[in-house]
């Protein structure tokens, strides 16, 4: 049974006001049937993130539409700017290989592109150009150029996602073709999801990840 629109929205408020990473203090909360919407404004694009992560978080949420503002109008910096303070980021970030990953802004929207071997560096990159000031959007373009797949690949992530205790009620199917990995199936939280994702990334040799996995409360 699903909760209540009222009672979601309770609960979704509260998980963001729990924060202590984020100022809550303008935005909206709405929910219709497990889909939460939020409205409003933040200060960074690391605080958007966060919010939606916060939502996903609550049990009975089934989707977050993330409609948020970031930045106050008045600090609007302009697009070299935010390119060179994420250039800085991607250089102090110890994960992120030096000279792999380069930026395009335009709108103070983020562009990155390059080659990483491995979706840790990915995330690192992608991170660290979140808490650049200015970001308002980012788009990852950086492709992942591993090692060789495993041929047993699908078996062993089966027996990683076996070994989650989080995952103990999911029903996963794993496959594959070539780099690319197929997660079919349901869990009873977004934790429970990203848990899979994260098994699944970890694999040696995996350049993609579909999800396909629906989140049933």
């Amino acid at each position: 049974m699903r909760k209540p629109n009222n009672i979601l929205e309770m609960d979704v408020r509260d998980e963001l006001s729990w924060d202590p990473w984020l100022d809550d203090s303008q935005i909206s909360v709405k929910a219709d049937d497990g889909r939460v919407t939020l409205t409003g404004a933040v200060a960074t694009y690391a605080d958007s993130v966060e919010a939606t992560d916060d939502a996903w978080s609550v049990s009975g949420v089934t989707l977050v539409d993330n409609e948020l503002l970031v930045g106050p109008l008045a600090e609007t910096l302009v697009d070299a700017d935010v390119a060179a303070r994420c250039r800085d980021a991607l250089d102090a970030e110890r994960f992120v290989p030096k000279g792999a990953v380069s930026v395009d802004v335009l709108d103070a929207r983020v562009t990155l592109n390059g080659h990483v071997r491995r979706h840790f560096q990915r995330q690192a990159a992608e991170f660290a150009v979140q808490r650049v000031k200015g970001v308002r959007g980012i788009t990852d373009n950086i492709v992942i150029s591993g090692d060789p797949i495993p041929s047993d690949v699908a078996d062993s992530i089966n027996k990683a996602l076996a070994r989650k205790a989080v995952l103990g009620d999911s029903v996963i199917q794993v496959t594959n073709t070539g780099g690319t990995i197929y997660l079919d199936g349901t869990t009873d939280s977004y934790a429970a999801m990203q848990a899979a994702l994260d098994t699944a990334w970890a694999a040696p040799g995996v350049t993609d990840v579909v999800n396909r996995i629906v989140v049933v409360p």
